[in-house]
Formats: structure tokens, C-alpha cells, sequence
């Protein structure tokens, strides 16, 4: 599969996004007036290097104006389309590094945090094994606030998962 490049919505002419999850900017005139004299010059556009976000996800910083933008964000906008209200961008392989164009969807949060399970990673702090494991000490007769202690999670957190409230806790 050939590398293919898109304007990014809302940055065309500046930005780009890839199939390859790479963001570039583009070949640019900028004006400068030095002494008086107003000169222009043309900036050679690059591949932005990401800096890496404590959730794992990549981002770029397009231009001082808007700020940083998350590369998967910026990828699907530009080749799947607006997100829909109450979807995430999700990754098929649950990596937030890999912004591949393939790697993405829209989906909810539920499957989004689906994902990160599948590959045997936490969402937040539980693992899909501590749930499994709070849900079976609750089951059996534990006390929530200790069993809280024990994971470093709130009592609220050990009741909703002990009463099934969140369908990504809910084990089948």
C-alpha cells in the first residue's frame, strides 16, 4: 500500500495527515519585515515528530493558534470523516501508537476500552484480570473498602464493578 497524503480538515494548505498515521506540514510563504523591508520566504514543509501523551497517544502541535492535536484525531478527521457525536476514535490492535489508517475506527467507549483489554493492557488502572478478580472478592463475601485499598481504586469504583454498572466491567 502507497503512503497516501490529505489535507487535514480545518488545517488545508498547512497540515497533512497520512495513511501511514504521519502528519507533515507544507511547503509555506512566510513574511518578515527585517529593517523595514518586507521579505518573504518559502519554509520547507516536514514530517512533524509527535511527543507521546501519559495516556500513550501521539500528538502534534499544529501551529501556535490551535495547539496540540492527537494523531489518530487528526488521521481519521481527515480520511474517515467528522467524528459522530458519542464515538471514539478507536485502535483495532488497541495500541495508541499505531495511527495507521487501518488501525482506526469510530466506535464507542465500551469497544474502545474493549480494545485495550484484547491486548492484554489496563484501562486507567484494572486490568481486565482485576476486575475479574474484585468482581470474585466481592462475590464472595469481601469488604469494598479493603478490597479498594488493595487495587488503589475509590469504594465507588469496587461497587460499580461488584454491581455490574459499567458494561466494560461486566465479564462474560
Amino acid at each position: 500500500m502507497n503512503e497516501i497524503w490529505k489535507d487535514i480538515p480545518g488545517f488545508e494548505g498547512r497540515y497533512q495527515a497520512s495513511t501511514f498515521g504521519r502528519i507533515r506540514s507544507v511547503d509555506h510563504a512566510v513574511r518578515a519585515t527585517p529593517h523595514g523591508v518586507e521579505v518573504t520566504r518559502i519554509v520547507k514543509g516536514r514530517v512533524l515528530r509527535p511527543g507521546k501523551h501519559a495516556s500513550g497517544h501521539l500528538s502534534v502541535v499544529l501551529g501556535r493558534d490551535y495547539g496540540s492535536m492527537p494523531v489518530h484525531t487528526a488521521v481519521a478527521l481527515t480520511f474517515i470523516g467528522p467524528r459522530p457525536h458519542g464515538k471514539d476514535v478507536c485502535h483495532n490492535d488497541g495500541s495508541p501508537e499505531n495511527n495507521r489508517l487501518d488501525n482506526l475506527r469510530y466506535d464507542d467507549r465500551t469497544n474502545n476500552i474493549l480494545d485495550v483489554y484484547r491486548i492484554g493492557g489496563r484501562w486507567r488502572k484494572l486490568s481486565l484480570e482485576d476486575i475479574r478478580e474484585i468482581q470474585r472478592l466481592m462475590d464472595c463475601g469481601a469488604v469494598g473498602v479493603e478490597v479498594a485499598r488493595r487495587f488503589n481504586v475509590s469504594q465507588s469504583t469496587v461497587s460499580n464493578i461488584k454491581l455490574r454498572r459499567y458494561r466494560s466491567c461486566q465479564i462474560t
